[in-house]
């Protein structure tokens, strides 16, 4: 009877869901382009086994800035009648649960609310909040690869700007031609391959987001590498001096630079574009399965579970006091007992 009485007066709880389905990260379709230019191809392979969507959009959720643009959207610290920040998303933590089916990949977002509109818009936004961050992160392969091929095309950029500047003013100053400098010298084939050098140490440092030192892409490349500075090495110690002049040396130098810095950009530029087309291949990040409504019936308090459960912990106490109060007086028929039972009594009374 009272546990009837305490559902009735218990403020009922509605939950809405949203379920989402993750971006599914598939195999680059840049992995057999890459296959041409040697251990570029390992950043696809490399990177595409570093997958756990489920886990990681979770601990988007989860992450306080996340939950602070949430409450900062709906003004929960208001609604939650909460003093501070850190309270409030306590308090969300606890009125939001996100979980994961491993089986199916697919996210459940379940929000509680007294109010079932404000359960929907809750769970709801979650999702429009996670698009958001999402648009700010790389977070699948093709972006990761995207940003970060950006990243290096932007400064080889600068520094091709600048070494062509050199260039142009060391030519000027030393008064050569280009094809005379190029003939003489012979510095077209150092500059090549000083180029591909530089073109590998940027792979190398790509690869070296995904990979170990262990991996085997890594120790191609590693051993490329020192093939081409041996070779590199080799190429200008036979070549002697290039020229004799310090003011053709620095054009020689500049020169030689600049190619460097095409080539790097070059091979930067293809790679960019292939991290593009993989990325518009991988379709909308997050896509919605079951989009919260409004629910109809409450979640909370399961009036019915509760009452049988009180019922079967009031018939069990009341049997287990039954039993102790029947010992209890059959101790008492004896007088020996009796006598030790008063005895009890007078221990346990206050003086």
């Amino acid at each position: 009877a009272l546990s009837i009485v305490v559902t009735l007066l218990m403020t009922p709880v509605f939950s809405a869901k949203t379920v989402i389905m993750p971006p599914q990260q598939q195999q680059s379709s840049a992995a057999s382009a890459l296959a041409s230019l040697g251990a570029l191809a390992g950043i696809a392979g490399g990177a595409a086994g570093i997958k756990s969507p489920d886990e990681m959009y979770i601990a988007f959720m989860q992450s306080n800035s996340f939950q602070n643009e949430i409450i900062k959207r709906l003004d929960l610290i208001s609604r939650y009648e909460q003093k501070t920040l850190t309270d409030t998303r306590l308090h969300l933590l606890s009125a939001v649960k996100v979980t994961s089916d491993k089986k199916s990949g697919l996210i459940t977002i379940e929000a509680e609310d007294r109010d079932p509109e404000f359960a929907a818009n809750l769970a709801n936004a979650y999702v429009v909040e996670l698009r958001r961050l999402l648009d700010r992160l790389a977070v699948t392969d093709a972006q990761q690869r995207r940003v970060f091929f950006q990243g290096q095309i932007e400064k080889v950029k600068s520094s091709l700007a600048k070494a062509e500047a050199s260039f142009l003013e060391a030519k000027e100053r030393s008064g050569m031609k280009v094809t005379a400098v190029i003939a003489e010298s012979g510095v077209r084939a150092s500059a090549e391959m000083r180029g591909q050098i530089a073109a590998r140490e940027v792979q190398l440092r790509a690869l070296s987001q995904f990979a170990t030192a262990l991996n085997p892409d890594v120790q191609k490349l590693t051993s490329e590498l020192v093939a081409l500075r041996a070779q590199l090495d080799g190429l200008e110690k036979g070549s002697g001096k290039l020229v004799a002049g310090g003011v053709q040396e620095q054009a020689l130098s500049a020169y030689r630079d600049m190619k460097v810095q095409e080539a790097v950009l070059e091979v930067l530029i293809k790679q960019f574009e292939l991290a593009r087309v993989d990325e518009s291949k991988e379709g909308p990040l997050i896509q919605v399965v079951d989009q919260a409504t409004a629910p109809e019936k409450k979640s909370k308090p399961k009036r019915s579970v509760i009452v049988l459960v009180a019922a079967f912990a009031g018939l069990f106490v009341s049997i287990l006091v039954a039993i102790v109060r029947r010992s209890l007086r059959e101790t008492q028929k004896t007088p020996e007992s009796a006598a030790k039972w008063r005895e009890l009594k007078a221990a346990w009374r206050w003086s």
